[in-house]
């Protein structure tokens, strides 16, 4: 695929002896957004982690041009961001100070205005839940790319512990990015979301188990089959 922003063959994970991702292959397009899902425990978060080029692994892996394995942090920043599931503060930093850290804190300022947060920036970080507390450092994930065209958005989980409206708010963040000419990659439990999503690969055990559009992926014999023969209802 000429336009892929991220692209995997055959990536490999290994973790103290344990086969964690066996042979994973994907890509994600410029102006696509594209959802990891399976159940606890198949490997969603190590495989984005990967894919960030912050776990040794084997197999193919490009993202915006470069091996994120390989290539230096700073030129690697410039194409690729990451947001993890749980992120951590060494700092109890206020809200409006990791615009400062980023070094664009007008344009975290505008990205905390589209995930409904402005309204905690004079807060610190301690002050607020743990969703809002992702959500602020969500927004460092989108203000760190300056233009998205041509950007790589790693994702783990990005609308957990939030409220109905900021789940939204995400969302609808995560298809601007990608509309606009990045590439968006998120694991996800959301299957809601991930029908919303242009792409979907199913991970069962560290293995692919389906990877295309949503139609295609998240039918009952899919779900049935990873996530158990209860789930196929799901909707």
């Amino acid at each position: 695929m000429s336009d892929a922003m991220i692209h995997a063959l055959g990536l490999g994970v290994e973790i103290g002896g344990r086969r964690i991702i066996d042979g994973v292959s994907l890509s994600a397009a410029r102006g696509e957004s594209v959802a990891i899902v399976g159940p606890n425990g198949a490997g969603k978060t190590t495989l984005l982690r990967a894919l960030a080029g912050l776990l040794p692994s084997e197999g193919e892996l490009d993202v915006g041009g470069y091996d994120p394995r390989i290539i230096d942090a700073v030129t690697c920043a410039q194409t690729r961001a990451y947001c993890a599931q749980k992120p951590l503060s060494a700092w109890d930093y206020r809200v409006r100070d990791l615009g400062d850290i980023l070094g664009d804190p007008l344009g975290y300022a505008d990205w905390l205005a589209k995930l409904r947060l402005g309204e905690f920036s004079g807060h610190r970080l301690s002050e607020l839940s743990g969703g809002e507390q992702k959500g602020a450092h969500l927004a460092m994930a989108f203000a760190a790319l300056a233009e998205p065209f041509g950007g790589a958005l790693l994702l783990d989980e990005p609308a957990a512990s939030l409220d109905l409206s900021r789940q939204e708010a995400v969302a609808q963040a995560v298809f601007a990015f990608a509309q606009a000419g990045g590439a968006c990659v998120v694991a996800t439990h959301d299957l809601s979301f991930a029908r919303r999503c242009d792409r979907v690969v199913v991970l069962s055990e560290g293995r692919l188990v389906a990877a295309g559009e949503p139609a295609s992926t998240l039918t009952p014999a899919i779900i049935s089959g990873a996530w158990g023969a209860s789930a196929s209802s799901v909707r």
